[in-house]
């Protein structure tokens, strides 16, 4: 059975990466939960999609207390994690190769998570998402064991060298995605074939399309890939 996992938490029913998201998705008997980590200025990882808020203040140039006094309903990992504690995660660590000086350094965000799984004992109940390949670098570098999945969309494919690193020339996704020692593979599902699937599949590579939110493609590509992220969770579980 393909695993349905909350986008932002469900950010088409709930306001995204907020407790109130996280819950209403915890109340649907969802698998899991997708999430973004941003890192404030004493290192603190909090739950936001973009690297500023709407302010204009960048996370990273704010500690907690100033984020609270701006952006109150942002929560903290750890706050996220005690309002479900039975979840499954995908922690998608948000940096931009393209943009450095928007977030702290991949090094930097890696450990930062990872601090918290541990505390936590989390690392069994997680995998780390990225786009910037670094990163699930940097977080197995941290903790050899945990899952990392590599995310991709057309525009990082195109530019592999900024976001996946040297190496991978002009290989298949998939099998780069294999090179990295990743769990799984979360692609764009506009962008994801059947042919896609059967090879990620021969290497062994678990496949989680996003962001899945009409009825035809989740039905297109749910018998076949192992968990679907979608804004709208209530429209898919049973």
């Amino acid at each position: 059975m393909t695993a349905i996992f909350g986008h932002r938490g469900a950010r088409g029913e709930r306001p995204e990466n907020t407790i109130e998201a996280f819950r209403h998705a915890g109340s649907l008997g969802l698998a899991g939960i997708e999430c973004d980590i941003a890192l404030t200025r004493d290192f603190i990882p909090v739950l936001h999609h973009d690297p500023e808020i709407p302010q204009g203040n960048l996370i990273r140039d704010l500690s907690l207390q100033e984020l609270r006094q701006l952006a109150p309903r942002i929560p903290t990992l750890v706050e996220a994690f005690d309002a479900v504690p039975e979840m499954e995660w995908l922690i998608e660590i948000k940096t931009f190769p393209d943009a450095p000086a928007m977030t702290h350094a991949p090094e930097t965000m890696a450990e930062a998570v990872l601090g918290v799984l541990r505390n936590a004992f989390k690392l069994r109940h997680v995998c780390i998402l990225a786009f910037d390949w670094r990163v699930l670098s940097a977080v197995r570098r941290g903790e050899e064991k945990i899952r990392v999945i590599c995310l991709t969309e057309p525009k990082t494919e195109q530019s592999r060298d900024l976001w996946w690193g040297n190496g991978f020339g002009e290989m298949a996704t998939p099998e780069a995605v294999a090179r990295m020692n990743a769990y799984g593979w979360a692609p764009s599902h506009g962008s994801l074939t059947m042919a896609h699937v059967s090879h990620a599949q021969l290497l062994g590579l678990k496949i989680f399309p996003w962001t899945v939110n009409e009825v035809a493609e989740f039905h297109r590509l749910a018998p076949r890939v192992d968990g679907i992220i979608t804004d709208f969770p209530s429209r898919f579980v049973v």
